[in-house]
């Protein structure tokens, strides 16, 4: 995790959001029938993986830097992950997967909010960029929306089915459910601080990144400072997640309604 926040950002988009998230628990899916033989699924995975959430994202609401915040809340998710991997309903966990569409859209806009701020990534020093970012302030409000579970989100029904995964889970349930609802509402947290502070706060940062800020100075002729085709990536990965999650969610609904 420390040398994907250093990676450049596309980098850390794609570990954060394919390698990271998806390969390990994948992995842990394709290999369920052997866990179904072992104490393994039923004592360490959910304990583990419920405690990893709460952890991710207590950290993620202490920190400053932006990259951090989102690296910890996909150790958090990752947790999650582990958890609903061992209630033996792998279509929640596929479910849960459209999490990293939303974090690898957010990891390129925060890319643009490091490049408008010359290279800070810390949101102690940035503030007011929604007046000169308007496409990545819009975007990543909507990611942050989603990954926070806010009512009417996408997220909100991922964790809803998550938690509801958990009345498979017959040790220690009550502590689990604990961990992970803890976990779930430190991403109200570290989703507010990182969209406030960064976008709406007051400026913090030096006086030359807000003076170089124009239409000349920037790429993109409606205030954003990458390319069109890195805004094309950004709303094809939202728009992905959104198809994708609306067809498992449809799905899901009407295999319980025939069930």
């Amino acid at each position: 995790m420390p040398d994907s926040m250093e990676a450049p950002v596309p980098a850390s988009a794609l570990i954060h959001s394919a390698t990271l998230v998806s390969a390990g628990v994948f992995l842990l899916l394709r290999f369920s029938v052997f866990f179904e033989l072992s104490n393994i699924m039923f004592y360490v995975l959910p304990l583990v993986g419920s405690f990893t959430g709460l952890y991710g994202g207590l950290c993620a609401a202490f920190q400053s830097d932006i990259k951090r915040i989102l690296a910890y809340s996909t150790i958090s998710h990752c947790g999650f992950l582990v958890v609903s991997s061992s209630t033996f309903l792998p279509e929640f966990t596929l479910y849960l997967y459209i999490h990293g569409f939303f974090k690898a859209g957010v990891f390129l806009c925060v890319g643009n909010v490091i490049r408008l701020s010359m290279g800070y990534q810390d949101f102690r020093r940035m503030g007011g960029f929604h007046k000169y970012l308007p496409f990545e302030a819009f975007f990543t409000g909507m990611g942050l929306f989603n990954l926070a579970g806010l009512p009417f989100s996408l997220g909100f029904y991922m964790k809803h089915l998550f938690f509801v995964s958990l009345g498979h889970l017959y040790l220690f349930n009550w502590l689990i459910f604990i961990f992970c609802i803890s976990g779930a509402i430190t991403g109200l947290f570290y989703s507010f601080r990182l969209y406030f502070y960064v976008f709406f706060d007051f400026k913090k940062g030096k006086k030359v990144v807000y003076e170089h800020v124009n239409k000349k100075n920037l790429v993109s002729s409606f205030y954003s400072n990458t390319s069109l085709a890195s805004n094309l990536a950004i709303f094809g990965l939202f728009l992905t997640a959104y198809a994708i999650g609306i067809y498992f969610y449809l799905n899901l609904k009407a295999n319980i309604l025939i069930s």
